[in-house]
């Protein structure tokens, strides 16, 4: 037995209090003899015998009754195994492991979580004695963030606690647990123990490894022992905006663009016309309401209109609820303001008609977005790809070896190519060196189409490509393809190809043949034309359909870097920068979403031998906030970057007891050695309880109050025996 507050013990010189008050009453006095009293001699003996036991009994029960309740004030303790006989003077070090993650927002009948979270570790702190050394983990300072050395100064250490704020970052308990793990291997204190402040979301607590992985290997040595406090009861009703995509391939100014959007509801009681939201360049361009089911999701869909070129930044967002952080969601797209288009063909006819249309889409758009620079198949070799965003072929009769590793390396970081057919292309080169190269399957031949009875048409054309998206007036999702009419250009001659299992039709013409079909290599897009842009092959340059599909088919191409990629706070970011058509600056600013700009130096710088122009790369250190980064030169915006908070985090359901002991059992911790802490208990109590077993002190309570009922019952019947004495 211990006792936890052992100065009280002093106290116990006050149990010989009884044992003096005794003797005094014992002290001899003279004997007078009275004639009249001589009768007394005659009382029987035992009576007195029976009046000197009561009254040792009576001393007897009020010495034990002050020495209970001293025992109860200085609250003795049945030793446990943890410090198996060492007892409370063994130093100890503690790790405390505070969840300050913006699930812990909401306000509850005891105030704001993340303030109750705070309020209990102080609580823990103040066990702390002197000698004992402690660590603060914050979950959000994970995986990457250099931990402290031990903090004596518990004074400052308070501090720190009560100056933490909620963090958009979240990180899994396992990571907290492998820092905890390493800390206390480096502690020589015999006491260890680590204390998981949280709400004990179930997310927290995943399975991050592969399900055939076996459990993690021991990290903590035997003795440390584990204390959860889970900080609120019950489950917070939550809604938030899961999850975003652009689903437009082609950006263009003044045309519409689809924001596909997923709306989750962690809740019990569905969603009735939630208001939903989405904002271009700081203005509301969409507003839609949306019903979810509880504990479901759904989706809603948005179009929006960019009004202008350049870096665009927008946001879905919800209405109010529990959790304000989750209810926005962020993404950026960039519309060019010019496509620089590098146009070879063996003679200017064969490029004459794409020339015209592509120039006539300009006249349409008011601006000249695509720029072309010809050149002939002689003097290929010296355009400077780095210098274009999409590679039209048209009838070029053959490749070079240095020529097809130029074109691939050009599309594989990034550039579009467009091959035409033509009457001078020789197809056993163009088998063995280009489209080999590009993994396109080979030409078997140039077909020609002799008579009208075999005339080749349009058969399946996928409306839902991008190519067609907003040509045309109707919703491409909704219509069959029966219920719209492309008029068949007349034919004359045509490659015969396949597209391959690694490519898509596009248009597929009666015969099985594709008239257009998709092919990717790396990062690049390739649009594979079976016909010449002139009329020795078809009237296709003649019909409605030809520019604008030629025109799109360059946009298209060359939107690789129309919407950016999203992060996740807490990521560090790694940014690529293509400069095909600006000079290398020597400042660079990221812009935050708060509006702070940090200098920033590119980490890597690649030259021309990419292929593909000059390419800088950027190591972004990890997003703090959610938000919209922008990284600028001092002339231009380079890149804007859409970084948003971890989805995971809007899950607000509790761990339930069965998955709390598979996450232990996978981390190779016993469950013997993990304790709950009640938030709204005694959590001093019941840590100091678990250290040194069960207290005692209810019990000493409980014996004093037998004891002052028996004291009162034996100098009762003492009294009432000393009255009926004979006098």
């Amino acid at each position: 037995m211990t006792f936890l507050n052992p100065l009280v013990l002093f106290g116990l010189v006050a149990a010989g209090i009884p044992l003096i008050l005794h003797l005094l009453n014992l002290r001899k006095l003279r004997t007078i003899e009275f004639s009249t009293l001589t009768f007394l001699k005659e009382l029987q003996q035992t009576k007195i015998r029976r009046l000197k036991l009561r009254q040792l009994l009576l001393l007897l029960v009020r010495t034990l009754l002050i020495v209970t309740i001293i025992f109860a004030f200085a609250r003795p303790a049945l030793r446990g195994t943890m410090l198996s006989g060492i007892g409370s003077q063994a130093h100890s070090t503690v790790v405390y492991i505070i969840d300050d993650s913006y699930s812990l927002a909401p306000n509850d009948e005891y105030g704001q979580r993340f303030k109750q979270a705070k309020d209990a570790t102080l609580k823990l702190v103040d066990l702390l004695k002197e000698g004992d050394e402690a660590f603060l983990i914050k979950l959000s300072d994970l995986p990457k963030a250099t931990i402290e050395p031990a903090i004596h100064d518990f004074s400052a250490l308070r501090t720190v606690i009560n100056e933490a704020q909620l963090s958009f970052i979240r990180r899994p308990m396992e990571d907290a647990l492998r820092t905890a793990a390493r800390l206390l291997a480096l502690s020589n204190n015999v006491n260890k123990e680590v204390y998981i402040i949280s709400d004990m979301q179930r997310t927290l607590f995943y399975r991050y490894l592969d399900s055939k992985e076996e459990k993690i290997l021991s990290l903590f040595g035997p003795g440390v022992v584990f204390f959860t406090i889970d900080i609120g009861k019950n489950n917070i009703s939550n809604a938030a905006v899961d999850s975003l995509e652009v689903t437009s391939k082609i950006l263009e100014k003044g045309k519409p663009i689809i924001v596909k959007t997923w709306i989750r509801n962690i809740g019990d009681i569905p969603l009735k016309d939630y208001v939903v939201s989405v904002y271009l360049d700081g203005v509301r361009s969409a507003q839609r309401s949306i019903s979810v089911d509880a504990v479901g999701s759904a989706v809603i869909e948005f179009s929006v209109t960019p009004k202008r070129i350049g870096f665009m930044n927008g946001y879905v967002e919800l209405e109010h609820d529990n959790i304000e952080q989750d209810n926005r969601r962020y993404f950026t797209i960039h519309i060019p303001e010019q496509i620089l288009v590098g146009l070879v063909s063996t003679a200017p006819a064969d490029a004459q008609y794409l020339l015209l249309a592509l120039r006539s889409s300009n006249i349409d758009t008011q601006q000249a977005v695509i720029n072309i620079q010809q050149a002939t198949t002689q003097k290929f070799p010296l355009l400077d790809l780095t210098k274009i965003d999409v590679l039209c072929l048209s009838n070029v009769t053959s490749f070079g070896t240095n020529d097809v590793d130029r074109i691939a390396r050009f599309v594989e970081n990034g550039g579009g190519l467009i091959l035409f057919a033509g009457n001078d292309i020789q197809i056993e080169l163009y088998n063995s060196t280009l489209l080999s190269t590009l993994r396109i399957p080979p030409i078997f031949s140039i077909q020609k189409v002799p008579n009208e009875t075999t005339r080749l048409s349009f058969k399946e054309i996928d409306i839902n490509h991008p190519l067609f998206s907003t040509l045309f007036d109707y919703d491409n999702s909704r219509v069959k393809q029966k219920d719209y009419k492309i008029e068949s250009p007349s034919i004359s001659t045509i490659l015969r190809r396949q597209t391959g299992k690694l490519g898509h039709t596009i248009i597929g013409l009666n015969d099985g043949n594709p008239l257009l079909s998709e092919h990717s290599f790396g990062k690049g897009k390739i649009l594979f034309y079976s016909l010449a842009p002139t009329l020795w092959w078809s009237d296709f340059p003649l019909k409605a359909i030809f520019a604008p599909l030629m025109y799109r088919s360059i946009i298209y191409s060359a939107s690789r870097d129309m919407v950016s990629s999203t992060f996740i706070t807490g990521e560090d970011g790694v940014i690529n920068i293509h400069q095909a058509r600006q000079t290398i600056d020597h400042q660079y600013n990221i812009i935050s979403p708060n509006g702070i700009g940090e200098l920033i130096q590119p980490s890597q710088t690649t030259g021309i031998r990419t292929g593909f122009g000059s390419s800088l790369t950027f190591q972004l250190k990890r997003f703090e906030l959610p938000g919209c980064y922008d990284l600028k030169s001092t002339t231009a915006t380079l890149s804007s970057i859409a970084v948003n908070t971890d989805n995971r985090e809007s899950d607000t359901r509790k761990v339930s007891e069965a998955e709390l002991n598979d996450f232990w059992n996978r981390m190779n911790i016993p469950t013997s050695s993990v304790r709950s802490i009640d938030q709204a208990g005694p959590i001093q109590a019941t840590v100091l309880e678990s250290r040194f077993g069960v207290e005692l002190w209810k019990y000493c309570i409980a014996i004093a109050l037998l004891l002052a009922l028996v004291e009162m019952l034996i100098a009762r019947d003492g009294t009432k025996a000393t009255q009926q004495a004979p006098a």
